[in-house]
């Protein structure tokens, strides 16, 4: 019989008989609902697929009167039975394991031929289960007991974090780094579902923050040469120098930084050697005649900084001001790569 068809049949029948106690076994609704239910397994089992017994009289039929079953009256309360009677289940009866399984072998038919390979043995287990479960809740109980669920849920999650990693290999984000290998062994050492999906939200919140955080630092410390890199390629207007002139002094009395400071900034080279001084174009590359991620930071000194501050007070360094802060502490600035490839995260229980 095809598994969609079982769990649909399955459903009418655990529907109907539930009416038996209330309704009584001689209730006329009740009893040509059973006969056509009965009929229509009957002819599932001769090879009806789906298509062929939704498309049946009968299907329609049984699905009316299990509508039409919940407006029927009931039977007076001491007539009514505790039981299911010969021919049917009760309010209290436990509905049968392929009731509950239902959703999976739905699922799986709806997968395509990759992701059926990939999760084809999650699902022969539950199968699996659901032929040797008693009922409903002693299936329920067996995959919990069996770790189906949680290696079906954490299984893909490990494999999509190890595949992000290795794509993060050109994006050199050291958060991104920290996160997915967190993921893999955060979700290779969690004992349940629930812990699972627990430990990863609050993983995905924490490098959310981290994200943002790394995201303001590059833009602050590279304010300087940003400034530069706006009037090389919008020009020298001026609203431009204005900003350039500001950020120069700036800098140097909020964070101590100098246009020296931001190249020897660990974090902020990172992100200037691979991934801003890749993305120049060939043709600026060619025509300033440059050929590396330090002759682009000269240029951009020598013809884009230095010529429009030459009047301006030279600036000085200030350890002391360069300061970050990151999950409520302070720290050095300088130290911001560091702090990104371990965060200091905040405790988070459980319970």
């Amino acid at each position: 019989m095809d598994s969609t068809v079982k769990q649909m049949l399955d459903g009418f029948s655990y529907s109907v008989n539930s009416y038996t106690s209330t309704l009584g076994e001689n209730n006329e609704k009740l009893k040509r609902a059973k006969q056509l239910i009965d009929s229509l397994y009957a002819k599932a089992e001769d090879g009806a697929d789906i298509t062929a017994i939704t498309m049946d009289p009968e299907f329609g039929e049984a699905g009316a009167l299990v509508g039409a079953l919940a407006s029927e009256p009931p039977l007076p309360a001491g007539e009514q039975t505790t039981g299911g009677g010969t021919g049917g289940g009760s309010d209290t009866e436990v509905p049968s394991a392929s009731v509950v399984a239902a959703g999976y072998h739905m699922a799986y038919d709806a997968l395509d031929a990759a992701s059926r390979e990939n999760q084809g043995i999650y699902y022969d287990k539950i199968f699996e289960i659901e032929e040797k479960a008693e009922n409903a809740i002693h299936f329920n109980t067996l995959l919990v007991e069996d770790g189906v669920l949680l290696e079906m849920t954490r299984g893909p999650l490990i494999a999509a974090a190890e595949q992000t990693l290795k794509q993060a290999e050109t994006a050199f984000s050291p958060t991104v780094d920290f996160q997915q290998k967190q993921a893999v062994i955060t979700y290779a050492e969690v004992k349940t579902v629930a812990e699972l999906e627990f430990e990863g939200t609050k993983m995905a919140e924490l490098s959310n923050v981290e994200h943002v955080w790394d995201a303001l630092f590059i833009e602050v410390v590279g304010l300087l040469p940003g400034c530069a890199q706006a009037i090389e390629a919008f020009g020298s207007t001026k609203d431009n120098l204005s900003k350039l002139r500001n950020s120069h002094k700036f800098m140097a009395d909020f964070m101590g930084i100098t246009w020296n400071d931001v190249f020897e900034d660990p974090r902020y080279m990172h992100f200037w050697n691979n991934v801003l001084w890749p993305i120049v174009p060939q043709e600026k590359r060619q025509m300033y005649g440059v050929s590396s991620a330090e002759g682009w930071r000269d240029l951009l000194k020598e013809k884009f900084y230095d010529p429009f501050v030459k009047d301006e007070p030279v600036p000085q360094s200030d350890t002391h001001k360069a300061i970050v802060k990151f999950w409520g502490k302070e720290y050095p600035a300088h130290s911001a790569l560091e702090l990104l490839n371990a965060p200091p995260r905040p405790e988070i229980a459980k319970g």
